[in-house]
C-alpha cells in the first residue's frame, strides 16, 4: 500500500473516530455542565432544550463541528458522501432553528435568522428526525457492506452495526410513542431517547474507526 493510500486511510479513520467521540459526548457534557448553571427547570428535558441553558456551547459547538466533519467526510463511495452530506445539513439546521420549550413563548424570536420559536420548532423537529434516520441508514446499509467474503471479525462488526442501527430505529419509534402519550411518560424521556440514539451512533462509528481492537481484522 502506498504512502498516499495509507494517509487517506488514516484520515478517514480519524474522521470516523471524531464523529463517534463528538456525538457520544454531546448528551453527557450538555447535562453535566448544565447542572452547574442556573437554568430553567426543564432545561434537561432534551438535548435540544439545552440550547437555552449555560451548557449550550456543547449542543451548538459539537453539532456544528459534526456538520463540518460530515461535509468533509470522504466515505467509501458516492452513497456514503450523500448520506453524510444530508446528516451534516440536518445537524446544522437543528442548531440554526431551535426547539420549542415550556419556558419560551411561541412568539419569541430565536435561532440564526430570528424566527418565532413556533416556526423554528417545526424545522428543528423535521431536521432532527432526518438526522437520526440518516444515522441509521448509514450504519445499517453502508457499514455492513463488504467487498468480498467477510472475515469472522467483519461478521461480528456487522452484528454490532445492526444492533446500533436498530437501537436508533427503536428509540426513534419510542420517542414518537412517548410524545403521543405524554400524560404517561414525563417529558424528560426525550433526553433518554436522544442519549440512547447518540450512544448507539457513537459505538458504531468508533467500531468503524477500528477503536475496538478485538473486532478488527487480524
Amino acid at each position: 500500500m502506498s504512502a498516499g493510500a495509507n494517509f487517506d486511510r488514516e484520515f478517514l479513520r480519524h474522521q470516523q473516530m471524531m464523529l463517534g467521540v463528538m456525538c457520544g459526548l454531546l448528551a453527557p457534557l450538555a447535562v453535566v455542565f448544565g447542572i452547574i448553571g442556573d437554568n430553567p427547570d426543564e432545561w434537561w428535558y432534551s438535548i435540544s432544550a439545552t440550547y437555552y441553558c449555560n451548557s449550550k456551547i456543547f449542543m451548538i459547538g459539537l453539532l456544528f463541528t459534526t456538520f463540518i466533519y460530515f461535509l468533509a467526510y470522504r466515505g467509501y463511495d458516492k452513497r456514503d458522501k450523500i448520506i453524510a452530506t444530508v446528516s451534516g445539513i440536518s445537524a446544522l439546521l437543528v442548531i440554526a432553528f431551535p426547539t420549542k420549550t415550556s419556558f419560551v413563548n411561541d412568539t419569541d424570536l430565536v435561532g440564526l435568522i430570528h424566527l418565532p420559536v413556533a416556526e423554528t420548532n417545526i424545522i428543528h423537529c423535521v431536521s432532527a428526525s432526518i438526522l437520526f434516520v440518516s444515522f441509521a441508514i448509514m450504519i445499517l446499509f453502508q457499514f455492513t457492506k463488504s467487498d468480498g467474503e467477510m472475515t469472522p471479525e467483519k461478521k461480528k462488526r456487522n452484528i454490532l452495526y445492526k444492533i446500533c442501527g436498530n437501537t436508533i430505529n427503536f428509540f426513534m419509534a419510542f420517542q414518537m410513542f412517548t410524545v403521543t402519550f405524554d400524560e404517561i411518560f414525563p417529558n424528560w424521556w426525550t433526553m433518554v431517547n436522544e442519549a440512547a440514539m447518540l450512544t448507539a451512533f457513537a459505538v458504531a462509528w468508533l467500531c468503524k474507526a477500528g477503536c475496538f481492537k478485538m473486532l478488527n481484522d487480524k
